[in-house]
């Protein structure tokens, strides 16, 4: 008896510091990752997006790369604007200056009518400022800048 009171109060105390550590800790990193503002802009959109969503190992990098789609510096632009889509082909990767009828923009809002899933695919999706960022750049020409 007196063992097993001594089995719950050591269990009581590491389930009380446990949860004290991780009140301390963890919640002070449980919000979201503070990043730079996104400009319309293809050069913020792969900095602040492109590579740190997509263009990594086993999604959107590489020759390895679904559809040959790698979204890394210096090749995203040449591998969406003004390509088709393989999985909707009658839609441009990137239509400049139609956001709407871009199958990314698509992609990353989750629309009706995608083939597979939102993108990025087993990341949270990109939070509105991001999608908006991107609707934007498009919507200006879809430059190379």
């Amino acid at each position: 008896m007196h063992n097993l009171n001594i089995q719950r109060f050591l269990l009581f105390g590491l389930t009380i510091w446990l949860f004290s550590f991780l009140m301390i800790f963890g919640c002070e990193r449980a919000g979201p990752i503070e990043s730079e503002p996104v400009a319309a802009t293809l050069s913020s959109i792969q900095a602040n997006i492109f590579s740190q969503n997509c263009a990594l190992s086993g999604c959107h990098l590489g020759a390895s790369a679904p559809f040959g789609l790698d979204l890394s510096e210096g090749k995203a632009h040449g591998n969406i604007v003004n390509i088709p889509s393989e999985e909707a082909p009658t839609l441009a990767r990137v239509k400049p200056l139609d956001p709407d009828n871009s199958y990314l923009v698509r992609k990353i809002e989750g629309a009706a009518g995608i083939i597979g899933e939102r993108m990025p695919r087993g990341r949270l999706p990109l939070s509105q400022e991001q999608i908006d960022a991107i609707r934007e750049w498009i919507a200006a020409g879809a430059q190379d800048n």
